[in-house]
């Protein structure tokens, strides 16, 4: 029995789909803000406030959507290996727990202050740090994708214009390939 398989897993099948729709996901809020900015499709009408609040109502049917997916396609792997299981699950849970909120308090001081060109490169470095600290309770390869995360964030610092490309490749592209790995390794 492997220990280190948790329900929040975004090795195999699940990692594939997340990372699918983390692709869509970041193209469709780049296409909306480009459209906005444009000033030449409908969604410029919007008043800055309920376009913002789109934004917000986007990510966090995002963010809902992916963790109840991961939650149902990771079922079967707690019914196979239910000792230490929940343990382990609780741990990276409060990693990532803490990570989004004190991220969110980050990324909201960002935002206040003006800065937000820095979102995208914060929010790819916490992902990492998150990750790299979720590995010992996870599969070795989470401190990798946490590496990368960190390096796409550093990215993005020093080109702002690939800020969305970088996010693309990070959360979407990684963690397919992250899935690709772990479901050839098992």
């Amino acid at each position: 029995m492997n220990t280190k398989i948790h329900n929040l897993s975004l090795g195999g099948v699940t990692g594939i789909i997340v990372g699918f729709l983390g692709i869509i996901f970041i193209y469709s809020i780049n296409l909306i803000l480009n459209q906005y900015l444009s000033a030449s499709e409908g969604v410029s009408l919007l008043p800055i406030s309920f376009f913002q609040l789109l934004l917000v109502a986007i990510c966090v049917f995002y963010i809902l959507f992916s963790y109840t997916l991961i939650v149902i396609l990771n079922k079967k792997r707690k019914k196979r290996e239910e000792k230490k299981w929940n343990l382990k699950a609780k741990q990276i849970r409060r990693i990532y727990l803490i990570h989004l909120i004190f991220g969110g308090i980050i990324l909201y001081y960002i935002m206040v202050l003006g800065a937000l060109k820095l979102i995208i490169p914060a929010s790819l470095i916490l992902y990492g740090i998150a990750s790299i600290l979720a590995n010992k309770f996870t599969q070795g390869s989470t401190k990798i994708l946490g590496i990368l995360f960190i390096f796409n964030g550093i990215l993005a610092l020093i080109f702002p214009y690939y800020s969305f490309v970088l996010w693309g490749a990070a959360f979407g592209i990684y963690h397919i390939c992250y899935g690709i790995i772990y479901y050839n390794s098992i």
